[in-house]
């Protein structure tokens, strides 16, 4: 199989993509280099081997613009700098990478790119043996970089929970992920593009994240979409980031961040961005901000329903998973998707007016 029959140029995202179904998209990339590394089909390796660079350099900007602000969220706040360097650095004596060395997000990606090109330098020499055990380790290094970007990541917004009350959660996520959402949703509404086109691109970005999130227990990025006659679900058993957070780390053998050492918290009182419910992580609220409140307040309708796990998740045979819902109809969504998060339906989608001021996307990659 050549490598045209497995990517395609989106001009909708301004990117290569990979081609296939939905269910074929719902396979990680990991997997896919696997596949091919032991078929010892060396085009095929080396293609998803630079997509799957793709896909985790994506999320790798996303938390370089996302950490960044929540810190700067914390001065705006009048936390003076010295305390958040104080903060900061009690964060990352929590998440030292399995041998013990400190955490250093660029060197550690930057070993992600070696070890990844060393393994198709390997496949050009026929060492197969050598270059799966390369992207393996580039995989693992993978894993243990991004899953304490989002650690760190807990650990500021715990910080703001601690400091300023679970309330300012929601103006939290209002200053630090617009950038993300004029990035990757603000073209949704059905005044801006025909709503197939849209949940083409939503789907397909749903699924390069989940994938680059590393998603699933042995995290290889592989998940489950199931399409109903009127709408996707995608299911993570658990996600990379919130799921994770919650249950523990399989992988490393940490517990859920919400017991000791971390004793980090979750949701104690009733918000729209947590359904009402407690025991929402925190990080997890971001989804339901991003695409259930920011959507209905702007578009009239949320782009994708979520439906996170709750802490606890110990029972060890029937795991929470978190779950994405994307409808082929927006007017089809049911209201209870509406009234939980505070909202109600527009009478007319078509005529919901918005801003369309956007926040500067240009430091990431594609249009989403």
């Amino acid at each position: 199989m050549g490598s045209e029959d497995l990517f395609e140029y989106s001009a909708n995202l301004g990117r290569v993509v990979r081609k296939g179904s939905w269910e074929e998209q719902s396979v990680g990339t990991f997997t896919k280099v696997v596949e091919a590394l032991n078929a010892e089909d060396a085009e095929t390796a080396i293609r998803f081997m630079d997509f799957f660079m793709q896909e985790a350099k994506v999320i790798y900007l996303l938390f370089g613009q996302i950490n960044p602000d929540l810190e700067s969220y914390l001065i705006t706040r009048g936390m003076k700098q010295g305390e958040l360097e104080g903060v900061v650095a009690g964060i990352h004596s929590l998440i030292v990478l399995p041998d013990g060395s400190a955490y250093e997000r660029e060197p550690l990606f930057a070993k992600v790119e070696r070890l990844v090109g060393r393994s198709k330098e390997a496949i050009e020499r026929g060492n197969w043996a050598n270059a799966r055990y390369l992207f393996e380790q580039g995989h693992e290094t993978l894993r243990q970089q991004k899953d304490r970007d989002s650690d760190f990541c807990y650990g500021l917004i715990e910080t703001i929970v601690r400091n300023h009350g679970e309330a300012a959660i929601g103006d939290m996520w209002d200053n630090v992920i617009k950038p993300l959402f004029d990035w990757r949703y603000a073209d949704f509404g059905l005044k801006n593009q025909d709503w197939d086109k849209s949940l083409d691109q939503l789907l397909m970005v749903a699924c390069e994240s989940m994938r680059a999130h590393l998603v699933g227990v042995e995290r290889t990025g592989d998940f489950e979409l199931v399409e109903f006659e009127d709408r996707f679900v995608l299911r993570f058993d658990p996600c990379g980031t919130g799921g994770r957070v919650v249950r523990g780390d399989n992988v490393e053998g940490t517990p859920s961040r919400m017991e000791a050492p971390y004793n980090w918290t979750v949701s104690s009182e009733p918000h729209p961005w947590n359904h009402g419910k407690k025991g929402i992580c925190h990080y997890c609220t971001h989804c339901i901000r991003l695409m259930e409140e920011m959507p209905i307040d702007r578009f009239g309708f949320p782009l994708r329903v979520v439906d996170p796990p709750t802490y606890p998740d110990n029972d060890p045979v029937n795991r929470q998973k978190c779950q994405w819902q994307m409808f082929k109809n927006p007017a089809t969504i049911p209201d209870e998707y509406y009234t939980r998060v505070g909202r109600e339906r527009p009478a007319n989608l078509l005529e919901v007016e918005w801003n369309e001021e956007r926040a500067d996307t240009s430091g990431f990659l594609g249009k989403g």
